[in-house]
């Protein structure tokens, strides 16, 4: 059982850390778009303000914390640029890949190339809604992850999750 002055303790950190908050935030989020897209942007200053949260027993807050808070920031930034370099390399290989099983598969039945396509299109109606409507934009349409993202407010690490996992169960299935 919790004593009084323990629940006034979390009450006073709740609120010490909403001010916390309110004060860095924009600035961090307005330092990452210098990087990244702003739902990006927003994504690594909230994971950074969560993983604050969670240390926050151990968080000692100092005079230069803006400068610790814009160099977390920026690391954060560079570690999403890396993984995004390497997730589209990696994308782009599952892509092609997907492209040569394709030319495989119509070597050996030429035939049937109607219900190959007939396939994967039945195969696409089966992706969930939102992982469907993404494939098709970027399939179809011939439209960039970054566009899409921005286009239906999602991060591009969102949008390539859903078109690698489309690839991938379509690999998988057909």
């Amino acid at each position: 059982m919790k004593d009084l002055g323990e629940n006034i303790d979390n009450k006073l950190i709740t609120k010490y850390f909403q001010e916390f908050y309110l004060r860095y935030a924009g600035n961090m989020i307005s330092f990452a778009r210098k990087y990244v897209d702003m739902n990006t942007a927003e994504d690594i200053v909230h994971d950074i303000f969560l993983n604050v949260w969670d240390k926050k027993s151990t968080i000692i807050v100092e005079k230069d914390m803006q400068n610790y808070l814009l160099s977390v920031v920026k690391n954060a930034c560079y570690d999403y640029l890396k993984h995004q370099k390497i997730a589209e390399t990696f994308l782009s290989k599952a892509e092609q890949q997907l492209k040569i099983d394709s030319l495989e598969f119509d070597e050996v039945s030429n035939n049937d190339s109607s219900e190959t396509l007939q396939a994967i299109y039945s195969l696409i109606d089966k992706l969930p809604p939102k992982c469907k409507l993404i494939f098709k934009k970027a399939y179809f349409e011939k439209q960039k992850s970054t566009q899409i993202a921005e286009e239906m407010n999602l991060s591009a690490r969102t949008v390539e999750t859903h078109i690698y996992n489309a690839l991938k169960f379509i690999r998988n299935n057909l």
